[in-house]
């Protein structure tokens, strides 16, 4: 049987049009906005739309209306709705983050900002460009630069969405969870790291509204190796990634940063 577990609470109504396709997910785009029928295991988010029992393979059209949508024209209730508001971090411990985040993460993730030792794991010509970039980037954000450092890491490295790209909303929803003083940082930080990835385009733009995916706002709620485990599932490097650029945004004490 088909079921929705969560519908995000910022898409928006209209036809979107099938984008990309993979094992867990189906993106669909309209007007530069995306919503993602994804599998129980990737979770909710402001831009997910959960489904059981569905065959990802097959969809083709997601129609949203003001109280339903439907896929390939079997219409479903909007409901349960995600919440994707910041969380009430309980229990944060940046420094157990980062052991964590530096004995887990993925070799070629960009958890090298936080232990250079793992720039050995990025020894190619562009793999070492990519890494003197980026340190760049990390040192400009840390120093208030926060043009320069979002310009920098704006569609650095390979994939889906790019390691600079992932490591900038990790920074744009730190910056939420700082709170008080933060908004015109955010948006300092935004106005350069829009690019021409649709897809990084959609997360950083849920970034700067502060809306979190589940598995980091659980992550951010009550932090536990298992939480971060569910971050880190996603894509090879985007939660590393993306954890990192949070580190970087939240972290004030230097003995934190190679």
């Amino acid at each position: 049987m088909t079921k929705v577990l969560s519908f995000g609470d910022r898409i928006r109504p209209g036809d979107y049009t099938l984008h990309s396709r993979f094992s867990r997910a189906v993106n669909f785009m309209r007007q530069g906005r995306l919503a993602s029928v994804v599998a129980p295991a990737v979770g909710g988010g402001p831009i997910n739309i959960v489904m059981a029992g569905c065959d990802l393979s097959s969809l083709s059209r997601l129609e949203v209306a003001d109280g339903s949508f439907s896929l390939d024209g079997e219409s479903f209730p909007k409901s349960p709705l995600f919440d994707s508001r910041p969380p009430k971090p309980r229990g944060l411990d940046l420094r157990q983050l980062r052991e964590l985040l530096l004995r887990k993460a993925h070799p070629k993730s960009l958890a090298f900002l936080l232990d250079s030792r793992r720039c050995r794991n990025l020894a190619s010509g562009f793999e070492s460009a990519l890494v003197r970039r980026l340190q760049e980037a990390a040192r400009s954000l840390r120093r208030g630069d926060l043009e320069a450092g979002a310009k920098a890491a704006r569609g650095a490295g390979l994939g889906l969405t790019p390691s600079g790209d992932d490591l900038l909303c990790g920074y744009l929803w730190g910056l939420h969870l700082r709170g008080a003083g933060s908004a015109q940082d955010v948006e300092r930080v935004y106005a350069q790291a829009q690019g021409q990835n649709p897809l990084s385009s959609a997360f950083l733009d849920c970034a700067r509204e502060g809306r979190f995916f589940a598995p980091l706002k659980e992550l951010m709620a009550e932090p536990s190796e298992a939480r971060l485990d569910a971050v880190l599932a996603s894509g090879e490097t985007s939660g590393a990634d993306t954890c990192v650029g949070l580190i970087l945004a939240l972290d004030k004490e230097e003995p934190l940063w190679s």
